[in-house]
């Protein structure tokens, strides 16, 4: 049964063909990103809910999809500005404030989400009346310091912010009045950090969006971050600065964000995307890897390189 929401990806063709974000060697941005994106379908298709992808050019990725054999997904062109140069780090992750634009505008829908491709949902959300949205402070500070994400927030979002909160760019969803809302603080916000690109800790459209909702918030806007109910998770099978939990524990959240798995995501191409099997599946490719990491551990030691932590399965 489909729930009131509109599901929707994101693929800007000229970002991803400059070069791809925890990509392996070799791997053509392109068509990874397009199987991932089939896979991510796949797995919101067998919940029942609705999946399209968001590009600036739909006649190229249909063609591509059926090309690579993948099933056909609906496919949105909207149109796109820049607001940073290229070669800006994470240059098409701000392609996302164009979709939050649509969003607010109820281009898309009245109820809308947009989810990073590289996600599987294993059975479907439970959304509240608030924008829902993923808080993931615990993985940022221990890389920066809370007080330097702090500060960066202060300084985009033009206000003190005590209790600093950094929202992950994997998934957003409300309705086109909370995203009318949210767009209020993103106004207020983009062209301060837009200003500030040189002295930032991170860039890209999580860094806007966290001192909009900061921002926002003072005139009404109300989130609810679903990681806490265990709705969401961003796993990754790399080493960490910050302690994750188990992948078992992340295994039994509805929707996981693998993004150093880019590649096994795009193997799943054409599978059942039945939740037990892709989940040993998965398991099996972690464990292989796991080992390999531990070792690189050893040698990080030997050569006095920063602490970096390995997942439990």
């Amino acid at each position: 049964m489909h729930s009131a929401y509109r599901f929707y990806g994101l693929l800007y063709l000229d970002a991803a063909t400059s070069g791809g974000v925890n990509l392996s060697r070799g791997a053509n941005p392109v068509d990874t990103y397009l199987r991932c994106a089939a896979t991510c379908h796949a797995s919101f298709a067998r919940q029942g809910e609705t999946f399209a992808l968001i590009t600036n050019d739909s006649a190229l990725v249909r063609g591509r999809l059926a090309e690579l054999g993948c099933a056909p997904i609906a496919v949105v062109e909207i149109p796109f500005h820049a607001v940073v140069p290229r070669g800006t780090r994470f240059y098409a992750a701000h392609f996302k404030l164009d979709v939050l634009d649509a969003f607010a505008r109820g281009d898309l829908g009245d109820h809308v989400g947009l989810v990073d491709v590289d996600c599987v949902l294993q059975r479907p959300l439970v959304l509240s009346d608030a924008l829902s949205v993923y808080e993931i402070s615990e993985q940022v500070y221990p890389a920066y310091g809370i007080e330097r994400v702090r500060g960066d927030l202060e300084r985009v979002a033009d206000m003190p912010v005590p209790a600093p909160r950094w929202f992950g760019g994997e998934f957003i969803a409300g309705s086109s009045a909370q995203f009318r809302l949210l767009k209020t603080g993103l106004d207020a916000c983009l062209p301060r950090y837009v200003a500030a690109l040189d002295t930032l800790h991170h860039l890209g459209d999580e860094m806007v969006v966290s001192a909009a909702i900061h921002h926002a918030e003072r005139s009404g806007l109300a989130v609810d971050d679903i990681g806490q109910r265990a709705q969401i998770v961003r796993w990754w099978s790399s080493k960490t600065y910050h302690r994750q939990v188990p992948l078992r524990d992340a295994a039994a959240c509805a929707m996981l964000h693998l993004p150093s798995d880019k590649g096994f995501l795009a193997e799943q191409v054409g599978k059942t995307m039945e939740t037990g099997q892709f989940l040993r599946d998965y398991e099996a490719m972690f464990r292989r890897k796991r080992r390999a990491l531990q070792a690189s551990r050893i040698l990080d030691r030997v050569l006095r390189r920063p602490n970096q932590l390995v997942a439990e399965i």
